[in-house]
């Protein structure tokens, strides 16, 4: 009588996906308070970059722009075809004093007995400049110059006639001064005229400037009188000026930081290991075969009633029409195929056929019910289930048979699940 098929399984959804407004404002509502809380990092990355210095703060350093910093200084030494070289340790800097460079060491109380040795060596023909000096530094490299205390800023003439000072004219001296055995000392101080800011003598082929006055080179005050003039005769005379600013935390000439396993006790390496014996012997006793899996009943026993409607809500949640109306329509073809007791093989369209032959309803309505469109909204998917209902009432209504309330029940539950809030 009709072409063999199957009977519907639960088709696809025939309403296809939510509209795409309703897609991009649920995805929308999923994704707005990741994206802000990435939006607020990416700008606190930008302030932070945005408000790490271009510069240091540190005092007399070439890279520094504070009033306190050498970063004019070393600008203008650029400009004049002097290549300034910034180190921080002493392996650096050993290394690239060179004959015919100058080294220039400030905060040398920094430096330590064995650094202050390797300074010493230096080769000869390397110019040496030590800004503000203590007793230590100068017994190891300038033992003719001694500390003859410390005295307020001033501004005084050269009172020598040092080429450098005579170039300079009147200049910022006081600070720290220093006496000298032999050499020439310049801007004296006025009550003891053998105490002076500046004192430059050679010694062991290398010159040597002992400067007291460390204001003469710092951007603050490098455009009053004849400082910049003064700092590039100290500085610029050699094509190569090294810029050494010791470290503090250098722990001595030419030596690496020790590693992790260096600064650890020497039993820390056997406790480990007896720790990890411990740790593979508790999980050798401890750790057990897996074995099948076995089946528990369950705590709970939830009415099909219930888990109709909760099936329901969650179609409603997500307006899934089309899939909610789907199921609808196979389980009433499930069973209305059974209440006619059609053979399995019966396509959807023999069994419209055979339901409107025995209900008397026209076969384009049958068709509608069953295989028609799915509902546009709420309501359209209640009157469909109220059709689907009416359907099953009319062929039970022509067959009598067991069974005779089980399709208006399923029904019923299922449409108020769909019309729950």
């Amino acid at each position: 009588m009709t072409a063999p098929a199957t009977l519907p399984r639960a088709p696809a959804d025939a309403g296809g996906p939510p509209a795409r407004p309703d897609v991009a404002r649920a995805r929308w509502r999923r994704a707005r308070w990741p994206l802000a809380v990435s939006a607020l990092v990416l700008l606190a990355a930008v302030i932070g970059a945005l408000l790490i210095p271009r510069t240091t703060g540190e005092a007399l350093d070439p890279d520094s722009a504070t009033p306190e910093g050498t970063r004019a200084v070393a600008q203008i030494l650029r400009r004049e075809g002097v290549r300034v070289e910034r180190v921080v340790r002493t392996d650096d800097a050993v290394r690239a004093a060179v004959p015919g460079s100058t080294l220039v060491v400030v905060d040398p109380f920094l430096l330590g007995p064995d650094q202050l040795d390797r300074l010493a060596g230096l080769p000869a023909g390397v110019d040496l400049v030590l800004v503000a000096p203590d007793a230590v530094v100068l017994d190891r490299l300038a033992p003719q110059v001694h500390p003859a205390g410390l005295v307020p800023a001033t501004v005084r003439p050269p009172g020598c006639d040092d080429p450098a000072a005579r170039a300079a004219g009147r200049a910022r001296a006081g600070g720290a001064l220093y006496t000298r055995d032999t050499g020439v000392s310049c801007y004296p101080d006025r009550g003891d005229p053998a105490a002076a800011s500046l004192v430059r003598l050679t010694t062991n082929g290398r010159r040597v400037s002992v400067l007291g006055q460390s204001q003469v080179l710092t951007n603050g005050y490098l455009a009053e009188d004849g400082n910049a003039a003064l700092s590039l005769w100290l500085l610029g005379v050699q094509p190569v000026l090294v810029w050494y600013l010791p470290d503090p935390l250098e722990l001595g000439a030419g030596t690496a930081p020790p590693t992790l396993g260096q600064l650890l006790p020497g039993w820390v390496g056997w406790v480990t290991l007896q720790l990890a014996v411990v740790a593979v012997v508790a999980i050798l006793w401890r750790s057990r075969r897996l074995g099948r899996l076995v089946t528990e009943p369950l705590p709970v026993v939830v009415r099909a009633a219930e888990t109709q409607e909760g099936r329901a809500r969650l179609y409603r949640s997500s307006r899934a029409r089309g899939r909610a109306a789907a199921t609808l329509r196979t389980a009433s073809l499930r069973r209305l195929a059974a209440r006619l007791d059609v053979p399995a093989e019966t396509s959807p369209e023999g069994l419209v056929v055979l339901v409107a032959e025995a209900t008397g309803w026209p076969g384009g309505d049958v068709r509608d019910v069953l295989l028609g469109p799915a509902p546009a909204d709420d309501a359209a998917l209640v009157r469909l289930a109220d059709r689907l209902d009416t359907l099953e009432a009319s062929l039970r209504a022509t067959r009598a048979g067991p069974g005779a309330d089980g399709g208006a029940g399923v029904g019923t539950a299922t449409r108020r699940g769909a019309a729950a809030p």
